[in-house]
């Protein structure tokens, strides 16, 4: 999906907003890990596929700027050695993704640059004052794998095995602490005779995805996609949510058409083949259509 829609993102915004002085193309991979990515298919068979850094590096048309950040410094020396096509700028960063992420936002002209920004964390990394301030660039479209499995473990079911430090952890990713009577009800159980009712968490993966996706709404000003659940059998461990920061009306159709798009081939199983791109399966310029 990130490979397809980089690719729309760089051929939709060639010639924007006029062909004689287009925007500024970006690439922004918070956690971008070494740039391949190790399949396991079955016991015996394993393959290696192009991870989110190596994707965008490939890209055609190309971005303008892209910049990988990894606090691994074996991650950032691999980082390091990827060949860019189409003469785009690279800058590995090894720094926490957060300073990271907020250091390139405050350099960059966001008047005449529009751009990508991946966020896969490790774990609950991002913190929520970041997404505010990406948000606040009113020019990145945001891919979020949104690691419900790490709220899972630190929201108890027994919200009295919620201590600070969990709690803390959940404020910074969440960014509220309305999650305490979002995702927990008193427990009716409890006897009459404890001094205080047992409160436990009533909330699944559907409902703290709910609620993830309604804090992301209300700070992106242009769209936020419901999320999609993965892996798509047994129990979720991530939310994949699309936010598009721009407000402008048409900025907004034309990005929230193509995820959608996307999406629905996710759904109906026509894009995920990770021994070959989907545009090597459909060729290329099959999965959008720029005539209008």
């Amino acid at each position: 999906m990130l490979r397809e829609y980089v690719k729309f993102f760089n051929t939709a915004l060639q010639r924007s907003p006029t062909p004689e002085n287009p925007f500024d193309r970006i690439y922004i991979d918070a956690f971008a890990g070494t740039g391949e990515c190790d399949i396991k298919l079955d016991a015996e068979h394993r393959i290696s596929i192009a991870g989110s850094a190596r994707i965008a590096a490939d890209a055609v048309p190309s971005f303008h700027k892209i910049h990988l950040v990894d606090l691994n410094p074996k991650h950032v020396q691999a980082l390091k050695g990827i060949k860019v096509d189409g003469g785009a700028e690279l800058t590995v960063h090894q720094n926490d993704a957060n300073a990271a992420l907020n250091e390139i936002l405050r350099t960059v002209s966001w008047r005449r640059t529009r751009g990508v920004l991946f966020l896969d964390p490790y774990g609950m990394a991002v913190d929520w004052s970041t997404l505010e301030r990406i948000a606040e660039t009113r020019a990145l479209d945001v891919w979020y794998l949104f690691p419900l499995s790490g709220v899972y473990r630190q929201a108890a079911n027994d919200f009295g095995k919620v201590d600070e430090s969990k709690a803390a952890k959940l404020d910074s990713v969440l960014g509220t602490t309305t999650w305490r009577t979002a995702f927990y009800r008193p427990d009716p159980q409890a006897s009459l005779l404890e001094h205080q009712a047992g409160v436990t968490r009533t909330a699944g993966p559907n409902e703290i995805a709910t609620f993830v996706h309604m804090r992301l709404q209300s700070i992106f000003r242009g769209w936020v996609s419901p999320p999609i659940f993965l892996p798509e059998t047994g129990a979720p461990m991530f939310a994949l949510f699309f936010a598009v920061a721009n407000p402008a009306e048409k900025a907004v159709e034309l990005s929230k058409k193509a995820a959608e798009h996307l999406f629905n081939m996710l759904r109906t199983k026509r894009i995920g083949n990770v021994e070959r791109s989907p545009s090597a399966e459909h060729g290329s310029g099959d999965l959008f259509d720029f005539s209008d």
